[in-house]
This record gives C-alpha cells, structure tokens and sequence, in this order.
C-alpha cells in the first residue's frame, strides 16, 4: 500500500491522492487499507518513514566505506554523490511531497532527517578523527546538515538545466571538508 502511495504520489499528485486510489493502485480492497491505515495521511507518512531509511541505510554503507579514501574531500564527495543519486533516483516522487504534501515538515520522518544526517556526520567524525584531526561543534554540524540538504533539494528539483551538478557537488564537498577542519 505503501508502494501504491507513491506510484499514486508521483502520477496524480497530492490533490489525486485519496485511499480509494491507494487500494485501486495496490489491487486490494479499501477495507484492507483501513485494516492498516487511518487514512491517506498515515500512508504518506510511513512512505517518509520509508524514505528517510533509505537515506540513512545508505548514508551508514557509505560512511563505513569513506576510511579508504584518501583524502577527506574525496570522502565527503563520495557521500554526497550517493546522497543526490539516490534524490534523483526520486525526483519525481520528492517533488510532489515537497511541494505538494502541506504537512510534511510535521512529519516525525522530516524531523527526524536533521537529527539523521548530523548523527552521520559525527560517526563520520569519530572514524576519521586521528586520520584527518577534525572536531566540529554543533552550530557548524547544523550548518553543514542544513546546507548540504538545503542546496540538494534545489539541485535535484529546482536547479537550471545548464547547471553543473558535479561541479556544485565538488564545491559543497570542499566548503564541508573546509568546515570540519575549521571547526
């Protein structure tokens, strides 16, 4: 059902989005996604849920793997690359609950990707700590999650066509490396 809400999310868009679409899409009845789900609302938020797993499940698999790159650029670059593959992976469906869902910043699933990707970047930190000596405190983890999501949202949904998404990832990868060694 789930799965369902998304296809319906990404062809008809949040004003085409009622349960009797979601049970028509998964081939089950409206009873059965009653069975599961108050409504439409608890369907998107679990498919959030679902969405930020995936950010942090990949995150996590990337970050055991940054150790063997050389440099902490090339580390903080292999992340983001991941991180805006997996955006673009879900473009269409991230721009309708971006722009269309009205109460997706009150999701617990919204919240809780700050609080995710700053726990990210301090394993990130204690792993590599004696390799690169960083320290970060936690205004500067909070710029860092904040832009790095801020300027990613606008690459995969807003950005020019001519824009350089590898030349904007090399950037924001050198101004994190920058600010983790900074402090």
């Amino acid at each position: 059902m789930v799965q369902a809400c998304a296809r319906v999310l990404e062809s008809r868009g949040y004003a085409g989005l009622s349960t009797n679409a979601i049970a028509e899409v998964a081939g089950v009845s409206i009873g059965s996604v009653y069975e599961y789900f108050p409504g439409k609302d608890a369907i998107v938020a679990r498919l959030a849920e679902g969405m930020l797993r995936d950010v942090t499940t990949l995150l996590q698999g990337r970050l055991a793997l940054t150790d063997s790159r050389n440099d902490l650029n090339s580390a903080m670059r292999y992340l983001l690359g991941a991180v805006y593959a997996l955006m673009c992976k879900n473009r269409t469906l991230l721009r309708v609950l971006v722009f269309q869902v009205p109460y997706l910043h009150q999701l617990p699933a919204t919240k809780q990707l700050e609080i995710e990707l700053q726990q990210v970047l301090m394993t990130g930190l204690q792993h590599t700590r004696q390799q690169y000596s960083l320290s970060a405190r936690q205004h500067t983890l909070y710029l860092m999650t904040t832009s790095v999501a801020g300027t990613l949202m606008h690459l995969v949904l807003v950005a020019p066509p001519a824009m350089d998404p590898d030349g904007i990832l090399d950037a924001l990868a050198d101004k994190m490396a920058a600010w983790l060694v900074e402090g």
